[in-house]
């Protein structure tokens, strides 16, 4: 036992008062009342730890008085023993229909005394510990749920964030987040040389755009008075209300800021890289429309080519025959030019041939490369 512990002892013998008061100084703190109305009295401006009632009182007996205690909110896990000179069953019962948790029997030894108030004493440091111990488990389920209710604002975000298709909806998209965290922030977002400054106050404002600026050179994160800078890649964000007073909530939030962060400079360099494949894409597209026109041409004007040298080759081998005459050939030698010009003809039909068999080849690439496109 403490002195700390308190016990009021309600006993109308004053002999009886003064040996309560007399066993119990050393381990607590005693206050004895006559009777049960000035116990209640000073229970206005006092609770004890212990009551020990006597059953016979003046006025409001023991177990009156008990019932009342039991009623009231206050006083209710207050535990009470009853100290009295009936020592039958009846009285026992009655002691425990009244609310009472202990008996001790007039005349009690000193012993028996001293266990009972250690026994209501270890119960009384057994349920401050349960009451603490119930206070610190709530308190851990009520941090649980916060928690997880500032990593699902995360998550939301990282969902949300893949319908982001510019620099400047993922921007705002950030502020739309971080405002869910109940807390003011600005952010910077930089990309391919261009960079924009988004906050609650509108877009691009100087004076935010030259703090983020300064602020992005400071290293990844930081933080000063209550503001919290976090950089990372492309993405600069600045919190302007960090909750410092609540150390633990503050706690929480850098590893979710971070994440946050971090997870929308990922989606920048996504998008920068869509841009730049979309760019791709579209250059791809226009080199083949070019080359496909290209193709078609290079088709006529060797038709064309190819039409024109037949008509040549016809035109010289008319001329020859009709030379054939003049020449004096015999009929040998004329078969044997004829021969020659048929020999060139079919040689020079063939490599049109390729030529063509060469742009139906190029037409095949091209169809295979505008579906990859």
């Amino acid at each position: 036992m403490t002195p700390e512990f308190k016990v009021f002892v309600v006993e109308d013998d004053p002999t009886l008062r003064e040996l309560f008061e007399m066993l119990l100084a050393e381990s607590c703190q005693v206050v004895s009342f006559p009777d049960a109305e000035s116990c209640l009295a000073r229970l206005d401006a006092e609770k004890p730890d212990m009551f020990l009632l006597d059953v016979v009182l003046p006025g409001m007996d023991g177990y009156a008085l008990c019932r009342h205690l039991k009623d009231d909110f206050e006083t209710s896990d207050i535990p009470v023993t009853f100290v009295s000179g009936l020592d039958d069953i009846e009285a026992r019962l009655a002691g425990y229909d009244a609310g009472g948790e202990d008996f001790i029997c007039k005349p009690f030894e000193p012993e028996e005394l001293l266990r009972k108030v250690r026994r209501a004493q270890r119960i009384l440091k057994e349920n401050r510990q349960l009451r603490d111990m119930a206070g610190y488990a709530q308190k851990t389920a009520f941090t649980a749920m916060s928690s997880m209710s500032e990593l699902g604002v995360v998550i939301d975000f990282m969902r949300r964030s893949f319908a982001c298709d510019s620099d400047t909806a993922l921007g705002r998209q950030i502020l739309a987040s971080v405002e869910q965290f109940g807390l003011e922030c600005a952010v910077q977002v930089r990309s391919e040389g261009h960079e924009h400054t988004f906050s609650a106050e509108g877009c691009d404002l100087p004076l935010e755009t030259a703090v983020l600026n300064h602020v992005r050179t400071q290293g990844r994160i930081f933080e000063f008075k209550h503001r919290g800078v976090y950089n990372y890649g492309g993405i600069t964000l600045l919190i302007k209300n960090m909750p410092l007073d609540d150390p633990d909530r503050c706690g929480r939030l850098r590893d979710d800021l971070a994440i946050l962060a971090e997870g929308a400079d990922a989606r920048l360099q996504s998008i920068a890289l869509e841009r730049r494949n979309h760019r791709t894409r579209d250059g791809i597209g226009q080199a083949l429309s070019e080359l496909c026109g290209m193709l078609d041409a290079c088709k006529r004007d060797h038709v064309a080519d190819q039409e024109a040298g037949e008509r040549l080759m016809l035109e010289m081998q008319e001329a020859l025959i009709a030379s054939f005459v003049s020449l004096g050939l015999t009929e040998a030698q004329e078969e044997d030019l004829t021969q020659l010009i048929h020999r060139y003809f079919a040689r020079l039909k063939m490599q049109a041939h390729r030529g063509f068999m060469l742009a139906d080849q190029l037409g095949a690439v091209t169809e295979r490369l505008k579906q990859l496109a």
